[in-house]
Order: structure tokens, then C-alpha cells, then sequence
């Protein structure tokens, strides 16, 4: 007996049967995950050459809503996704999406997917589907608006309170109160109604002067430049009381990705009293006590592709409570001509009686057509007395504390569209 085992062990013929069918396994199970992880990949990459395309043909097309362009991205991009894998790699399709701004300028978009494993699911504890999930985000970029200057002939003299208008860029794809990256930037002043001289330089970056030494001295300032500040290009060449002063500012030249807008700065009481126009303080004659600085913002911006104004701003501060509250300040009318944009009693299209509610502007600001721009100081709803002009609750209602006349932007645009994919 012992003898028979001793040629047991010795013998040979069985052993590399033994061994192959023991090294199979890991093999076989390496070939499988490659085919699994080779469909996986395959997968992967087509889902993502389509989301990239879907964010890109996301930008919203003049005459469509942002949802109205989704749909067809969204019908296109999983009818071509069902028509390569008709459900064999790729089941329980997903697409969705979001904006990332509110001007609908950036927007993500997302698939997931689930991939059948043929091989490697035949492991203990690994599941018979794989999930795949890919991203794009793309940033549709406005063309670049060019305007013209605002005629600024209907400013009125007769209001009791300052009236400054400035001009500057609004950016609405930046974040609210990033003090490295402003929202408004190259903010400049351009009329008031305190009878003060207003010189514009249209051309080119100013180089010589005092233009020339402020302009130096801001983009050195800023990685950005001027893009990256909020105060822009400007300067008081005389000062003085009343129709005395000289403003020199350089043209804000909104670049690509931000809009012109403008500010109302309202200093109560302080029309005629120039000594108050730059100051924090205001006379208040006797009124309620409430006197001061007040700002007022457009923050203007166009959705991509579209040429009807938008407003981001229009909010001011209240009377006796913190924060902001949203308010009626400003009356915008499409006209068709300079004419057309005079008050009613002039032969325009303008309303002039009091008190009113304000018009809002919902057309297209198309090439060739003007904006009509009228403020009233002082919003309506603002708590306190409102028995005379020296309460800070009194307002008229009129909206035409300062008036302006804007010729509608024209769009400069580069290439066949204006979008990119960020990630």
C-alpha cells in the first residue's frame, strides 16, 4: 500500500489539466472585464460628446424661451442616443439640466446611463448593470453690445431733490458681492440735474492728461483692469457750485459678457445746494429728518440671442427697515424714432400726467429703434408723511425727474455662435 501511494505522487498526467482549469478563472475573468470596461468606456465617451453638444445647443435662439430650446436639445440628444444603442449598451437613458446664472448665460448638463456587463457580473457581489454619469458646462457669451451716447436734453431743473445719472457694466454671470469680481464695474458719471458740464472720450484708452494718469493708475490695479474695478475713468476737471462744475469720464465700453446700465444717485433737498452733492449729508428743511444718499440700480442685461431688456436691479433702500425692498423707479418705452420719444404734449408717445404707474418696455430694443429712460427720485411706497415735498414719502409720480434717450444696441458677433464649453 505504501508502494502505491509513493507512485501516486509520482505520477505526472492529470497535473497541467489541473493547473489550467485553476488559472482559467482569474483569465477568463480579466477578458471579461476588459469587453465590460471596454463597453463601459465606449459608452462613457459617447454620452459625452453628447451632453457636450446639448450644452452648446442650449443657447437660446431669438424667438425662443430658455425651455422652448431645451426641449429640442433634450429630443435631439436622446433620440441620437437611442438610435446608436437602441437600449442594448445604454439603458434608462437621463438627461437633465440647469442654468447657472440667472441670465440663463451658463448652463449645465448631465446624463446617466446604465451599461449591461456581460462577464465580469458573473463574480459574487458585482451587480448585472454598470451606472455611467457624465457633465458639460457651457457659457453662452452675449455678442459684444456697442452703443451709442444717451441724449440727455430732457434732464428737469424743476425737481427739489440731486439727481446725478451714471453709467457702468453690468455682469450678470458674477456672483452678488465678490469685491475681486464686481458685477458692476467702469461705473462713470454722465449727466445731473444740477446744470454741471459733462465731456465724454469715445476713442481710444486716454494716454495723456488726467484721463491719462487715472486710466494708467486703475488697470495697474487689477489683473482685469477695468473689467475687474467698479469705479471707472473720471474726474472733476472744475468744481463749483451750480452750473460750474466739469465732468471728463471715459466711455464705458462694455466688453464681452457684461451690458450698459445706469444708477440714479437721489441726494434729498440739495438741488440747488451744491455743497451737499458729494457729501453724506443732505438739508432736510424742516421735512421728517430722513435726508440722505439713495441709489438706485438698472443692472441692465439681454439674454443670449434675444434684444428685449432685461433687469436685474430696480432695487432700493426703504425707509425705516434694513435691506431692500424692489421698487417702481423706472418708466422704459420702445420708439421708433427721437421724435416718438417726446412726452405726449410734444407730439411723442411719452405720457405726461401725474400720478401714474410706470410703462415697462417688453419689446425688442432692436437696431435702429430708441429707449426712452424716466426716473421719479423718489419711489412710491416709502414710509412716512407724504404732505409735501420735504417728507421723504412725497413723490409726484410723474417719472420724469431725469430723462433719457438711448439708441438700441447693435450686437457684435464672432463666428457662427457664441458659446463655449467651460468643463
Amino acid at each position: 500500500m505504501g508502494r502505491s501511494l509513493f507512485d501516486l505522487l509520482r505520477r505526472e498526467d492529470g497535473v497541467v489539466a489541473v493547473i489550467f482549469a485553476v488559472m482559467a478563472i482569474p483569465f477568463i475573468a480579466m477578458a471579461g472585464w476588459a469587453v465590460d470596461y471596454v463597453r463601459i468606456q465606449h459608452v462613457k465617451e459617447y454620452l459625452q460628446a453628447q451632453v457636450d453638444s446639448a450644452a452648446l445647443n442650449a443657447y437660446v435662439e431669438e424667438g425662443r424661451t430658455a425651455d422652448q430650446q431645451w426641449a429640442l436639445v433634450e429630443d435631439a440628444t436622446l433620440g441620437e442616443i437611442s438610435r446608436q444603442y437602441q437600449g442594448n449598451w445604454a439603458r434608462d437613458v437621463t438627461l437633465n439640466h440647469h442654468y447657472l446664472s440667472e441670465a440663463n448665460d451658463m448652463i449645465e448638463v448631465t446624463a446617466h446611463a446604465d451599461v449591461p456587463l456581460a462577464f465580469i457580473n458573473l463574480l459574487p457581489g458585482i451587480p448585472d448593470t454598470q451606472r455611467v454619469s457624465v457633465s458639460a458646462v457651457a457659457q453662452f457669451f452675449a455678442a459684444k453690445e456697442v452703443r451709442e451716447p444717451p441724449d440727455t436734453s430732457l434732464l428737469d431743473p424743476e425737481a427739489g431733490d440731486f439727481n446725478r445719472l451714471w453709467m457702468y457694466c453690468y455682469w450678470p454671470n458674477r456672483p452678488e458681492n465678490d469685491p475681486d469680481l464686481p458685477n458692476r464695474t467702469r461705473m462713470v458719471p454722465f449727466a445731473d440735474n444740477g446744470g454741471s458740464t459733462f465731456t465724454a472720450d469715445f476713442g481710444e484708452p486716454p494716454t495723456h492728461g488726467e484721463l491719462g494718469r487715472i486710466y494708467q493708475e486703475k488697470i495697474a490695479s487689477h489683473p482685469l483692469g477695468l473689467d475687474g474695478l467698479e469705479e471707472g475713468v473720471w474726474h472733476m476737471s472744475k468744481g463749483g457750485g451750480n452750473n460750474q462744475r466739469k465732468y471728463d469720464y471715459m466711455w464705458p465700453n462694455c466688453t464681452e459678457g457684461s451690458f450698459l446700465s445706469f444708477r440714479l444717485e437721489n441726494v434729498r433737498f440739495s438741488r440747488t445746494q451744491s455743497q451737499y452733492w458729494d457729501s453724506g449729508a443732505a438739508p432736510n428743511n424742516g421735512g421728517d429728518k430722513i435726508t440722505g444718499r439713495f441709489d438706485y440700480y438698472t443692472d441692465t442685461f439681454f439674454n443670449p440671442g434675444s434684444t428685449t431688456e432685461q433687469y436685474a436691479g430696480l432695487y432700493g433702500p426703504p425707509a425705516h427697515t434694513n435691506g431692500q425692498q424692489k421698487v417702481d423707479i423706472l418708466e422704459t418705452i420702445l420708439c421708433d424714432s427721437v421724435q416718438e420719444c417726446r412726452p405726449a404734449s410734444q407730439g411723442g408717445i411719452i405720457p405726461d400726467h401725474r400720478p401714474r404707474d410706470p410703462q415697462r418696455a417688453t419689446g425688442s430694443c432692436e437696431p435702429g429703434k430708441y429707449m426712452y429712460y424716466g426716473w421719479e427720485d423718489r419711489p412710491d411706497g416709502l414710509l412716512g408723511q407724504s404732505r409735501d415735498w420735504q417728507d421723504i414719502a412725497w413723490t409726484d409720480r410723474d417719472y420724469d425727474d431725469i430723462r433719457i434717450i438711448i439708441k438700441c444696441p447693435t450686437f457684435e458677433t464672432v463666428g457662427e455662435r457664441n458659446s463655449r464649453l467651460v468643463q
